[in-house]
């Protein structure tokens, strides 16, 4: 391959930790990408990234039309933009859930699919390479684009840094069973590297590394041809290119988390507490640069993602074009699966996705749960799968400080340690432990013995450190309060003691004037009087 241009490399470093999980991707990555027929229902999310409820710009009973923006962001630019993926009309403004283990509701716009037309609802910038980069971050703001590899972080926020030598691409895929990124780049590599180009012209990247495991030879190989045809026409024209280069690493979970795909790729280590930006470096994942390129050079605004469907009771596993707010029932009534077969779903991936367990009372076939933004894939199995995809315990044995956990940990931290304080609801040293680091990856719960589900242990300890400090917050704020009260109210009475006193003073001082000059007496009685009849005139 490295004949074809000279681009592709191995990876020479190494990550700490990491397992090996059976991969499942041949069941989703032989077939090319499909579209999904669109749902007559839509729901989307109104919550912004940070929480923010941001601005709704329709009504109830308002007709939109496809790519109008119908949500709008929230407070400091945090948030991004929900267009609508159809023509529709606004059904129901109401709480859904949308997946969390906690069932908490998030507010949310109900849309009935009109046509299943997608329009470009932006106009195009032609000469991307020759415009402002300001220019270009508000077209990818406009266009509500986020990060799509599963954080969901607003894109023009990234790629504001003004301090990136190196572009990364995160293109490594690692958790078993998804395999979106890998056909986009099978089918869609040139648009992917005109992602990369435009994203490298905004934050003056001078190096593009794209990191891909090598599991995936067909995606290398068509990005490789790409780079080499791109990089004939720029000498071909005297243009200068960027140094780009494929940066191949042995497949091994979680390589595509962003400081382990740094790491890997050149050796540096992103410090505690840190972003990459703060090391010259900026990560995007392949999908969202897709989505970039898409923008800017079609005019079209988020409204549908590549989604891995896939497991053992999809007939035609693949990966789909699915618009947003796609309910579950409707990809299980589209994909023809047998519901009575289904014992849970798994939204993202088997390792740091999330569960939705068949119960009598919610059937995942009736399920109004919604595709969003960050949904990468959707596994439908028959029966909860044991530790070589998915673990899934009703219950869990004594820990037997093996050791494994920890040499599993990508992020070089003490699990069993960790997992001890939580239990113990020590905060203060889980934060000493830097429980902050964790990136919830699941490799220590996949190589656990004892079954122990050490990543929901995390989960927690992050949530409850996060309360106590919010109520920490909250607590120094009333002190804080309380404390300039009573400083406001001894100023007060300070003030009015020396009033008093001053008052005092003056009639001290006009006795002793009296006593001296009788003239004085009689100025100070006519003075009195004409005190008592200013207050009589006073109106009550």
């Amino acid at each position: 391959m490295s004949k074809i241009t000279g681009v592709i490399k191995k990876a020479i470093y190494q990550i700490p930790g990491g397992i090996h999980p059976t991969e499942h991707k041949s069941i989703s990555n032989k077939s090319n990408i499909a579209r999904l027929a669109p749902a007559k229902k839509l729901i989307l999310p109104l919550e912004t990234y940070h929480g923010d409820k941001g601005q709704l710009l329709v009504e109830w009973g308002d007709k939109i039309s496809a790519g109008q923006k119908i949500h709008t962001n929230g407070i400091d630019r945090l948030a991004n933009n929900t267009h609508s993926p159809y023509d529709a009309e606004v059904i129901e403004l109401a709480d859904k859930n949308f997946g969390h283990p906690s069932e908490f509701l998030k507010s949310a716009i109900c849309l009935q699919t009109l046509s299943n037309q997608t329009n470009c609802s932006l106009q195009p910038i032609n000469n991307y390479m020759q415009t402002e980069p300001v220019e270009l971050i508000d077209r990818i703001h406009e266009a509500g684009i986020v990060g799509m590899g599963g954080a969901a972080f607003p894109t023009h926020i990234k790629v504001k840094s003004n301090s990136i030598k190196t572009l990364i691409v995160n293109a490594m895929e690692c958790e078993p069973y998804i395999t979106c990124d890998d056909r986009l780049l099978r089918e869609h590599s040139k648009e992917v590297l005109k992602g990369a180009l435009i994203t490298a012209k905004i934050v003056a990247a001078r190096q593009i590394l794209f990191g891909i495991e090598d599991n995936k030879p067909e995606a290398t190989t068509e990005l490789a041809k790409q780079i080499g045809q791109y990089q004939q026409q720029c000498q071909k024209n005297n243009q200068k290119t960027p140094n780009i280069q494929i940066i191949v690493a042995k497949t091994k979970y979680p390589s595509g988390g962003e400081k382990q795909l740094i790491q890997l790729l050149t050796g540096l280590e992103v410090p505690q507490k840190q972003y990459p930006a703060s090391i010259g470096i900026l990560v995007q994942n392949v999908a969202t640069l897709f989505a970039i390129q898409d923008a800017i050079c079609n005019g079209q605004t988020l409204t549908h993602r590549l989604v891995t469907l896939t497991g053992d009771l999809v007939a035609m596993p693949g990966n789909y074009w699915i618009a947003f707010g796609t309910p579950l029932s409707h990809i299980i009534s589209e994909m023809k699966i047998d519901t009575g077969k289904i014992s849970q779903v798994i939204i993202g991936g088997p390792l740091m996705g999330q569960a939705i367990e068949q119960t009598r009372v919610k059937p995942i076939a009736d399920s109004e749960i919604p595709t969003q933004k960050s949904t990468n894939c959707l596994i439908f199995n028959a029966e909860k799968k044991s530790r070589s995809t998915v673990k899934i315990t009703n219950g869990h044995k004594a820990c037997i400080r093996c050791g494994e956990c920890e040499i599993a940990c990508p992020v070089s931290l003490l699990p069993q340690q960790l997992y001890w304080f939580t239990q113990s609801e020590q905060w203060q040293s889980l934060e000493q432990q830097n429980l902050s680091e964790c990136i919830e990856c699941g490799a220590c719960s996949y190589v656990c013995p004892s079954e122990i589900p050490l990543v929901n242990y995390y989960r927690f300890a992050k949530s409850e450190i996060k309360y106590q400090k919010s109520r920490q917050k909250k607590s120094d704020l009333a002190k804080l309060r309380f404390e300039n009260r009573e400083i406001r109210i001894a100023r007060i009475k300070t003030e009015r003691n020396e009033r008093r006193k001053k008052t005092a003073e003056a009639r001290k001082l006009a006795a002793a004037n009296i006593n001296k000059d009788p003239d004085g007496k009689k100025s100070a009685i006519q003075a009195a009087l004409q005190r008592v009849k200013n207050k009589k005139e006073e109106p009550s």
